[in-house]
This record gives C-alpha cells, sequence and structure tokens, in this order.
C-alpha cells in the first residue's frame, strides 16, 4: 500500500472500514492509486487515452494494475459520457484526477459535471479532486462549484515538504473533497490539516461559462 499521510492516502484509510467500498477514479495514469486499494473493494478506473491504458498495463514499466489485489476495471471513454452509463448512486468515493495539466478539461470542472458526479454517489459518500496545478488556482473554482450546490467542501495544501520528504520522492500536491453534509468529510477534519475551502467572488463555472484566464496564477 502506498503512504497513508498523503491526502488520498487519508481518504481512502478514513473509508476503507466500509465494506465492499466502491471507487471510481476519472484519469488512470500509471494507475498508482490502486497502490491504495484493499481486498473486498469494486474500482473503477474512466480514462480517455486508450495508449494509457495501455502502458499503465505493461509491466515493462508499471505493475500497479497487476498487483492491485482485485481486478480493475477500465473504461475508455470520455470521463463525463462514460460516467453517465453509470447506474446511479455506483460510487462510494469518486476521485477526479484529470486536472494537472497545462490545457484542463473544463467540462469535468462545471456545475453540470458536479450534479453528474453527485447523481453516481452514494449516500454518504465523497468526492476528491486532485487540483494540484502549476499555473492555476483551481482552489476557488471547485469550492465556488460547491457552495453553488449547498455540500460540504475541504482542501488539503500538501505542497509544503521537509527535506526528508523530497529525498523519499513525495510530490506536493492539492486536494479538494466534497460531501454532501459535512459529516461526511468528518473524518478527515480530526488532524487539522483540511481546512475549509476558499471560494471567490466570480460565479460557479458552468458548461456555458468558464474563465481559465481568472484562475491564472500571478
Amino acid at each position: 500500500l502506498l503512504p497513508r499521510h498523503r491526502p488520498a492516502g487519508e481518504i481512502l484509510a478514513g473509508m476503507a472500514a466500509r465494506p465492499g467500498l466502491r471507487v471510481g477514479a476519472v484519469g488512470l495514469g500509471a494507475g498508482s492509486l490502486a497502490g491504495y486499494m484493499q481486498p473486498g473493494q469494486e474500482w473503477t478506473y474512466f480514462e480517455i487515452d486508450p495508449v494509457v491504458a495501455r502502458l499503465a498495463r505493461d509491466e515493462r514499466y508499471f505493475t500497479y494494475l497487476r498487483d492491485a489485489p482485485v481486478p480493475v476495471r477500465v473504461v475508455i471513454g470520455d470521463a463525463r459520457l462514460s460516467l453517465g452509463h453509470e447506474p446511479d448512486q455506483a460510487f462510494d468515493l469518486l476521485v477526479l484526477d484529470a486536472y494537472s495539466a497545462d490545457s484542463i478539461p473544463v467540462h469535468l470542472a462545471t456545475r453540470e459535471a458536479l450534479a453528474l458526479y453527485l447523481r453516481k454517489l452514494a449516500p454518504g459518500g465523497v468526492l476528491a479532486f486532485h487540483i494540484s496545478n502549476w499555473h492555476l488556482d483551481l482552489e476557488p473554482v471547485f469550492a465556488n462549484l460547491a457552495r453553488d450546490a449547498g455540500i460540504a467542501c475541504l482542501v488539503r495544501d500538501d505542497t509544503t515538504l521537509s527535506p526528508a520528504q523530497q529525498e523519499s520522492g513525495k510530490s506536493p500536491s492539492v486536494w479538494i473533497a466534497m460531501a454532501r453534509t459535512p459529516a461526511d468529510l468528518a473524518f478527515l477534519t480530526s488532524g487539522g490539516r483540511w481546512q475549509n475551502a476558499r471560494t471567490s467572488g466570480n460565479p460557479g463555472w458552468t458548461d456555458d461559462f468558464s474563465s481559465v484566464l481568472s484562475v491564472f496564477r500571478s
């Protein structure tokens, strides 16, 4: 298993006691998130690029999917379209890791997208967004969406690393966690590392309106 002190690890460790935890993950990459998987869980990855999926299963390069304790399902296609075909309340945890590139998929960060995610989320479920980005400050984008939807939203800024952490290969990251009620995120608040996310005066992004220029880092 990967270290549980990382933001994603804290979320998955906090939810691991739920029997038969059902995890959906948008963005496969190398499949490293599967390093947190535990027996009895069900995991589905949504990946738009079939080449990425092929490389993630190529054991010459990566073994996360091979080493997972249960088989991993990988769905190829645009995540928003693919999620639309999944049953409602299909996931206890939905992880969205698609925002680190220079050009982010804006259609995965809108009011309509969040409504879809919530439809696919089981009661008591959690949405986790990996929003690390060198160029864009995405915290208020997602905090504004949560505010407009009337749901709870926390952020963990894990970008200040000790020399020992840097030497160990840990990467800085920023994560957002959302849920329908603050009680659903209570397991994250005890250590003080997760804080209320910072909103802005800008309107939440929609399928008809978004402004990447407004969140460029100065």
